[in-house]
Parts: structure tokens; C-alpha cells; sequence
């Protein structure tokens, strides 16, 4: 047994376990009492009451399992949080269900080391294993080693599965299919808190004040924004008469030549992956990717784009955005920093996806799915009680305790917003983005989830937890009242929601999302995975810099990717794909 899970802890490191991410977007929240009546967490697992209509009989109450049961729970120490034992969270969930939760806490900065070390040690493991990471490599290997218990009979229940359920259908989001791993099973409790704005997060900024001074209207082909890009480095707009205005700037080949290049074909995935009528293809192999690098080439030919840009950091490229002076006309990501102020930052202007000759415009867009919140070990002796546990954190309270803290102190729903502990009346507030209602309200989010003291009330994202982007973006936010500072901020704030609304409409129709691979798959595509990265990304600076022409060395080119075996990668990853879709 020791030797089988050391191996496996070895191959762990080289280990994908899923590529989870995911579409889907929040409705118009409701107010808070129908959420409240249509979820499970407050209709079963939350209070253990019946449905008056429903027969007494027929009700599934959670405490029949949970009651009177002790379940060793493994977290990661915080340094925020006071004390596991009687943290309100923990208090809730004991009281709700008649659990009593005893805790093994570990240092989190080798918090998967430990366990590591235990589950190598074959030592016994704690009931739940909370994980306070995004890591997946070492969750990977316990799987390899069985020592997680694979919950797919609790999912497929709807009495032990009523919250994961209810926040399946809140966000869109199969939770228990995008946890699915590649031998079929789910092994792991979702951690899942629904932004739609991170789905969409990289984009073009142009600044506006240059814009105007050349008399030119915002981009929206690729045409004329190289027109104007020629136009803004041949023009001294900052006054310093010096020609150093950049037109795009950036460094290496990141955002920047996915938003150039996904005007011909979609280039926003990590390893330029495409997906159409459900065939995994890459983006790289295609003749839209040749026409691609021609168009970003004349940029670096006339220098609207200085060459250190495919060898430079980023450190760099923030020193030329943010620098005195003002020389960088446009830029990838996700919004302008407020390093130079928030009115510079409002000057710039998010473009939509450029439209390519051919009409293609795609949006960056990579949809967020449950990540690895807890797992069961086999060596407990009580799971489905342990399940439960888990399912109750997944409820709307107990997930947006997660995130904002404790109700009635932290956080209120909107109906119930107590106004002595707000910054002004009703009136003067609307919900974060735009055109929604409002669903809650935090009270002093600052000071509860950017404080330096420790608290009490909440285990701060640690373990799992659901809350929608009904929730995030009906988050209560003061709109009058305000100073010019904030009001500054709060244009920023609905200028980059609105750009956010609009960005979903040039999102791809199909996208690499959930993919499991076995770890035999993984490794047999390591090292040509490995290979193609650095030639691809090699082959990109030199068609852009000339060295190689374009032309003349695509087929040459298209030859050394089939040496190096991109098909039999993209086999692999079909079969991945398939598995989800």
C-alpha cells in the first residue's frame, strides 16, 4: 500500500486532474423570501423543517443520519480566523444537523504536504479534507492512492444532495458533472463562487483622450484599429517631442495577441485549443492563424508594436503603462490599474472583440466552474453524514457566509437590511451591476474581508461553498452620496459591468472547458505537450519578426507540428472532451 501511494504522490506533481471551467449566466435575482422558499438549504438541511403540505411521512430530515455523529475535519490555519471550534460557521452547521466537528488544522502553507505525508504514512485520515488551494495535483494523486471516497450515489440523491442541487439550478452550472473526474466518479464537494465578470477578463483598452485628439471614433475592425494605431505613432500626442508613443503595448505572447489574433481565430485558450461541431482542434494549425500572424505582423513592421515585446516581462511593460508620462495608447487586460489615479483610469475605453476581415470577433472566454472544495476519506466511518455536512455549506446562507460573513452582523438580505448599520438610507444604494435588484447588502465588506484582526463568524472560502452571480452582482452598492473619488470609482465600476454585459455576446459557441484526463493520459502527452509549447511560442516571434516568412515556411512549419505529434494530442484531449459533452 505505501509503495503504491508513494508512486502515486510522485506522478502527482505532472498531474491535470480537470480543466473546470464552464459557461452560463444568472438570471434577474428574485427577492430574497421566494429564494429562500425554492432552495433546499432552508427547506431540509438548513432547519430540518418540513414543508407544512408535505406529509410528515414522506420529509427527509437530515438529522436522522447526522445527529449525535463526530467528524474529524481537516482545514488549513488561517491566521484571520479565531478559532475553528466555535467559529459561528462551525456552530451553525453543528446546530442545523447535531454534528460534532472536531478539527486537525495544519500550517497552510504546507497544509497538502501534510496530508500527504499522512496518507504515504497509510496513518488514518480525517473524515473531510478541506482545501484551502486551488491546487489539484496532490487531490489528483489521493484519488490514484483511494484514499477519497467516491460520492457519486450522494449527488444522484436529492434528500443528501438538496442545496448541491438547488445551487446547480441557481447558477446554471451541473455541479456534479463538472466535478466528474475521468473514471466517471466525483470525488470532491464543489468550492464555487459565480462572477461572471471573471469569465470575460481579458480585453483591449484604448485611451480615449488620444482617440480624440486625431479626431478618430473607437476601433471596431481590425482595420481600423491599425489605422489608428499608425495614426497615434506618428503623432506626438504627449508633448514631449519625442516618437515614443506605443501603440499596443505588452509583453511576450500573452493577452495582447490573443485579442489581435482571436479576430481571425479563437486564440484565448492557454494552448490555443478550438473546439467546432464538438472536434478539438488547435488554432495554431489553421489558415486563419496564418492570415492572423500577417495582420499582427505589419504592427511590429512599422513599429506600432516594439519588438522588446515579445522578450520582455511584465514587470516592463507595467513600468511603459504606468510610467510619468503618458506613452502607451493601448493595452490587454483586465481593466487599468489606479496606479496614475481613478480619472486615468476612466479615460480608458474598453473596446468590443475587433471584427477580422473574414467577420470573426471572439471575446476572451473562459467559464469558471466548481473548483475542489472538500472530499470524504475512506476511512470515514460515517459519510453520509459527512456529506451532508458538506451539502449544508453548499446552501445560499451558508455560501454567502462564506464569502461576507455572518448574517444579521456582516451582511443582511436586502428586506431585512438593518439601515443603522448602513452608509445612508435605501434610497442612496443599487446593486453592483446595473439593471439588477438588489439581493443583499454588506455591511463594511472592507473591514470584514480586507481587515488585519481576526474574526469570528466565517471560514472565510476555506472548504466548499456555492453562491451565484444573482448574489455577486446584486450585491447592495451606495450610488449617491458620494465623494468625487468615489463617484469616479463608481463609473469605473459600471463602465467595466457594462462592457462585461456586452462581452457575452462575443463569446464562442463552443470552448475547451471540462476535459477530464486519466493519469495515464496525462502523461502520455507530457512531453509532446511540453514540445509544442515552446515551438509554438517560438514560431510566433519568428513569423512576427520576419526571421521566418510566412509564406514560404508555413508548410515546414505545419510539418514540424506533426513530428512533434499535435494530433496525437488532440486525440487525447477529444477523448476528454467527449467524456463531459
Amino acid at each position: 500500500m505505501k509503495q503504491k501511494r508513494l508512486l502515486s504522490l510522485l506522478l502527482a506533481g505532472s498531474m491535470l486532474a480537470v480543466s473546470l471551467t464552464g459557461c452560463g449566466n444568472s438570471e434577474t435575482p428574485q427577492s430574497s423570501e421566494t429564494s429562500k422558499e425554492s432552495t433546499a438549504a432552508e427547506s431540509t438541511a438548513a432547519t430540518g423543517d418540513s414543508d407544512e403540505e408535505a406529509s410528515t411521512e414522506e420529509a427527509f430530515d437530515p438529522r436522522s443520519i447526522t445527529e449525535g455523529v463526530t467528524l474529524t475535519v481537516a482545514m488549513p490555519e488561517n491566521v484571520k480566523i479565531s478559532d475553528f471550534e466555535t467559529n459561528s460557521t462551525t456552530l451553525a452547521i453543528e446546530e442545523a444537523l447535531g454534528v460534532n466537528l472536531e478539527f486537525m488544522t495544519f500550517p497552510a502553507a504546507d497544509y497538502q504536504q501534510k496530508i500527504n505525508v499522512m496518507v504515504m504514512g497509510g496513518d488514518k485520515l480525517p473524515d473531510i479534507i478541506m482545501n484551502g488551494t486551488s491546487s489539484k495535483s496532490d487531490w489528483s494523486g489521493w484519488i490514484a492512492e483511494e484514499v477519497l471516497l467516491p460520492l457519486d450515489e450522494y449527488y444522484a440523491d436529492p434528500d443528501m444532495a438538496a442545496n448541491i442541487m438547488a445551487a446547480s439550478e441557481e447558477t446554471g452550472i451541473d455541479i456534479a458533472s463538472a466535478l466528474t473526474m475521468a473514471d466517471g466518479h466525483i470525488y470532491y464537494l464543489p468550492k464555487f463562487g459565480q462572477s461572471v465578470n471573471a469569465e470575460v477578463y481579458s480585453r483591449l483598452w484604448v485611451y480615449e483622450p488620444w482617440l480624440d485628439a486625431i479626431g478618430k471614433d473607437i476601433p471596431t475592425t481590425t482595420e481600423e484599429f491599425y489605422e489608428v494605431c499608425k495614426l497615434i505613432s506618428e503623432t506626438d500626442l504627449n508633448g514631449n517631442g519625442k516618437k515614443d508613443e506605443i501603440a499596443l503595448g505588452g509583453y511576450g505572447t500573452t493577452n495582447w495577441f490573443g485579442c489581435l489574433m482571436s479576430a481571425f481565430v479563437y486564440a484565448h485558450d492557454t494552448e490555443y485549443r478550438i473546439v467546432e461541431d464538438g472536434k478539438v482542434g488547435y488554432a495554431f494549425t489553421t489558415d486563419a492563424w496564418k492570415e492572423g500572424l500577417k495582420y499582427i505582423k505589419r504592427f511590429f513592421d512599422e513599429g506600432l508594436i516594439p519588438l522588446e515585446t515579445l522578450t520582455q516581462a511584465s514587470e516592463q511593460h507595467e513600468a511603459q503603462l504606468y510610467s510619468d508620462v503618458q506613452t502607451v495608447f493601448s493595452f490587454a487586460g483586465y481593466n487599468p490599474l489606479e496606479t496614475k489615479g481613478s480619472q486615468w483610469r476612466l479615460d480608458f475605453e474598453c473596446l468590443m472583440p475587433l471584427e477580422g476581415p473574414e467577420g470573426e470577433a471572439n471575446a476572451m472566454y473562459r467559464p469558471a466552474l466548481p473548483k475542489l472544495g472538500a472530499a470524504i476519506s475512506v476511512d470515514c466511518e460515517n459519510p453520509e453524514a459527512a456529506f451532508l455536512v458538506c451539502d449544508f455549506l453548499c446552501s445560499e446562507e451558508m455560501g454567502i457566509t462564506a464569502r461576507w460573513g455572518k448574517r444579521g452582523v456582516n451582511w443582511d438580505y436586502w428586506e431585512e437590511a438593518n439601515e443603522s448599520l448602513m452608509a445612508g438610507t435605501k434610497s442612496e444604494y443599487a446593486a453592483y451591476t446595473p439593471g439588477r435588484d438588489i439581493y443583499l447588502i454588506a455591511y463594511d465588506d472592507s473591514a470584514f474581508w480586507g481587515g488585519t484582526e481576526p474574526q469570528n463568524d466565517s471560514w472565510l472560502q476555506q472548504g466548499c461553498y456555492v453562491w451565484s452571480d444573482k448574489i455577486y452582482g446584486g450585491r447592495a452598492t451606495k450610488v449617491t452620496g458620494l465623494t468625487e473619488e468615489e463617484e469616479i470609482s463608481l463609473a469605473i465600476g459600471n463602465e467595466m459591468n457594462t462592457v462585461i454585459e456586452k462581452l457575452h455576446d462575443y463569446v464562442p459557441e463552443e470552448v475547451i472547458d471540462n476535459a477530464p484526463l486519466t493519469t495515464e493520459e496525462i502523461e502520455s502527452i507530457a512531453d509532446a505537450k511540453s514540445t509544442l509549447s515552446s515551438y509554438v511560442t517560438e514560431s510566433i516571434g519568428k513569423f512576427l519578426t520576419g526571421a521566418w516568412d510566412i509564406d514560404t515556411e508555413w508548410d515546414n512549419y505545419l510539418k514540424e507540428l506533426e513530428n512533434i505529434g499535435y494530433k496525437d494530442v488532440l486525440a487525447v484531449y477529444q477523448t476528454g472532451y467527449d467524456r463531459t459533452h
